[in-house]
């Protein structure tokens, strides 16, 4: 879980972060929610994410760096793809999973994660990948074959990001969230809110989904 805002010139990481999104809500608008599960425990409510005594991050009913996508598939279903992501030149690769539809309570939304992964791994599942397809913005997306995505399903996640089906309103997420600890304007031309006890950067854009990320970075 790519738009073309190239001629912002994104950093690499935001232009993949917001592919991912992009792609995990064209999968929503296309998948039928019939057969998915619906998650109703309150911890995986977005609001209620939070730092333990030890300081992992739990959100989502996820631990991030510990958690993997099996862990995931437990809560949200077996609907998920893996793909490897990366500059045109074969640069700064990423592993990532894509739950293209997910139920919490009410809240129905796409769930991008991003895993751990070191050099040699990717390296060698990017170039025996099923299929390669160039993004919008010129970089690629490598398809792993089924038995080789296997291999990958408990490695650890190191970032989540929800992106709801039904935007946000304002009134919704001072309810749900409170003041955020710091607001920026970054060089994608949207507002980021970072409320920290959260480990959340929450995205803002008028003209599409927000999008929910959970890292324990910040």
């Amino acid at each position: 879980m790519h738009t073309a805002r190239e001629e912002k010139r994104l950093p690499v990481f935001w232009i993949s972060f917001i592919g991912s999104i992009v792609l995990v809500t064209l999968l929503i608008m296309f998948t039928k929610p019939d057969s998915q599960q619906v998650s109703t425990d309150p911890k995986q409510l977005p609001w209620n994410a939070h730092y333990d005594e030890s300081g992992q991050l739990h959100a989502l009913g996820l631990t991030l760096n510990k958690s993997s996508v099996a862990d995931a598939m437990q809560i949200y279903g077996k609907d998920v793809e893996i793909k490897i992501f990366s500059k045109k030149d074969g640069s700064d690769k990423s592993l990532e999973a894509f739950f293209p539809v997910i139920y919490i309570g009410s809240i129905k939304a796409g769930l991008a994660l991003r895993l751990q992964a070191d050099i040699e791994t990717l390296n060698s599942y990017y170039n025996k990948g099923k299929k390669t397809v160039p993004t919008r913005t010129g970089d690629r997306e490598v398809e792993l074959y089924y038995a080789d995505a296997a291999k990958l399903l408990n490695n650890p996640i190191i970032s989540a990001t929800l992106v709801p089906r039904k935007n946000l309103t304002d009134r919704a997420i001072a309810m749900r969230f409170g003041e955020p600890d710091r607001k920026e304007t970054q060089s994608d031309g949207l507002d980021h809110w970072f409320y920290n006890k959260l480990g959340l950067e929450l995205i803002i854009d008028a003209e599409g989904p927000e999008a929910l990320q959970y890292s324990a970075n910040y």
